[in-house]
C-alpha cells in the first residue's frame, strides 16, 4: 500500500511541472512542452517501478526454510582384521554345526568351538533341532570345510570349554574372521561366556546390523531372531541311501564289541545324533540333523558301562526326524545307578555319536 501512495505523489509532482512550465510557453514552444513532459514522465516511472518491485512490506516475515527430520543411518560394522601374531595353520576336517568344528591340528584331529558366537541347534543331545540351525550348519560347511585356516586363541576365555574343546577364533586365508562372519550374515547370535572376548564390540556392532536389515534368521520370513524348533522336514521322495553324502568327517572304524571307545570325545553327532536315554525305560532317542534320509539298517547302539548293544535300532530316519527306540532285548543293559555312557555306530563300524551321560 505504501508503495502506491509513493507512485502516486511522484506523479503529481510530475504533472504539476507540466503544467507550470507550459503555461511559459507560446506558439511554436508547445511541442517543446510535451517533448519536456514525455522526458519528465520517463524520469518519473521507472524510478516509481523500480521501487514498488523492490519495496517490501515492513510487516511481511522473511520465510525460514522448514526443517526435516534426520533418517537415521542403518548401523555399520567394521570387520576385525587378521594380527600380526603368528597363528596355529590347521585344516578343516568336518563341521560338527554351525558353531564348532574339527581340524587337523599337528597331525591330530581338533574340535575347535568358535569364541563369541552361538548358531541355532542341530546337533544338542537334549534340544530340537532350532530354527536355521541347519542353514547355519550348511552355511559354515561351505565357508571352512577342507579349508586351511588361523586359529587365533584369546586368553581371555581360556584354551578349552567343559567339553575340552579348543576355544579359538577362526581365519581364512583372505583374512575374513569366521566368528563375525556368522554374526554379520545373520546365521548365528553374538554370545558371550562370563567375559568380554577380544573382538566383543565389533561382534556386538555385527549382530546390531544384522538386526536392523533383517539378515539370515533375522528375517520375519525365517525366525524373526527368535530360538524356536524348526518346522517338520518334509519326507523322502528317493529312496534313502545307506549313510548320507557329507561323510568328509567320518572317523575311521573303531567298533570293538563294545568297550569304551578311544574317538568319543572326537564323535562327530552327525548325520545322527543321540538326543536321549532313559535308562529306566531302556529306551534311546535319536534325530537325523542332516538333509538327507538315513537308513539305520546295521547300526549298533552300544552302553560302554557293561559293554552290551541295545538292540532294537533301524529302520530309516527322514531329515531333521527323532524317533525313540526302545530295547528289544529282553534282559536290561543300562546301568541306572551309575554313569552309563552310550556310542552310536553305522554299519561300517564308525563312532557317528556319543552320550557322555553326565
Amino acid at each position: 500500500m505504501a508503495t502506491i501512495d509513493h507512485l502516486s505523489r511522484r506523479l503529481a509532482a510530475v504533472l504539476r511541472f507540466w503544467r507550470a512550465f507550459s503555461r511559459k510557453l507560446t506558439g511554436s514552444g508547445a511541442w517543446m512542452s510535451l517533448v519536456c513532459g514525455i522526458l519528465a514522465l520517463g524520469l518519473a516511472l521507472p524510478a516509481a517501478a523500480s521501487a514498488a518491485i523492490t519495496e517490501r512490506p515492513h510487516d511481511a516475515p522473511t520465510p525460514s526454510p522448514v526443517a526435516r527430520p534426520a533418517t537415521p543411518a542403518p548401523a555399520v560394522s567394521q570387520a576385525p582384521s587378521l594380527p600380526d601374531t603368528t597363528l596355529e595353520r590347521a585344516v578343516v576336517t568336518n563341521v560338527v554345526d554351525g558353531d564348532t568344528i574339527d581340524v587337523s591340528l599337528n597331525r591330530r584331529t581338533r574340535r575347535i568351538r568358535l569364541i563369541g558366537v552361538d548358531t541355532p541347534e542341530t546337533s544338542h543331545p537334549s534340544r530340537p533341532v532350532e530354527c536355521f540351525g541347519r542353514e547355519a550348519s550348511r552355511f559354515l560347511t561351505e565357508l571352512v570345510n577342507g579349508q586351511t585356516v588361523l586359529l587365533e586363541s584369546d586368553p581371555s576365555q581360556g584354551d578349552r570349554d567343559r567339553y575340552n574343546r579348543l576355544l579359538r577364533f577362526v581365519w581364512l586365508p583372505d583374512g575374513r574372521l569366521v566368528n563375525y562372519e556368522i554374526i554379520a550374515q545373520g546365521y548365528g547370535f553374538e554370545y558371550t561366556f562370563r567375559t568380554p572376548y577380544k573382538y566383543q564390540e565389533q561382534f556386538k556392532a555385527a549382530q546390531r546390523a544384522a538386526r536392523e536389515t533383517q539378515a539370515g534368521l533375522w528375517s520375519p520370513d525365517a525366525c524373526n531372531g527368535e530360538r524356536t524348533s524348526a518346522p517338520a522336514a518334509p519326507q523322502p521322495t528317493t529312496t534313502p541311501r545307506a549313510t548320507p553324502a557329507a561323510e568328509s568327517g567320518a572317523l575311521p572304524s573303531s567298533f570293538n564289541r563294545c568297550r569304551t571307545d578311544p574317538n568319543a570325545a572326537r564323535a562327530p553327532n552327525a548325520p545322527v545324533a543321540i538326543v536321549g536315554i532313559n535308562k529306566r525305560a531302556e529306551e534311546v532317542t535319536l534325530r537325523n540333523v542332516s538333509n538327507e534320509a538315513v537308513n539305520l539298517e546295521g547300526w549298533i547302539m552300544c552302553s560302554f558301562k557293561g559293554s552290551q548293544v541295545h538292540q532294537g535300532i533301524g529302520g530309516t530316519l527322514a531329515p531333521g526326524e527323532t524317533r525313540t527306540f526302545r530295547h528289544t532285548g529282553g534282559q536290561s543293559i543300562w546301568n541306572n545307578r551309575e554313569t552309563d555312557p552310550g556310542g552310536l555306530y553305522d554299519a561300517r563300524g564308525r563312532l557317528v555319536s556319543y552320550w557322555p551321560d553326565r
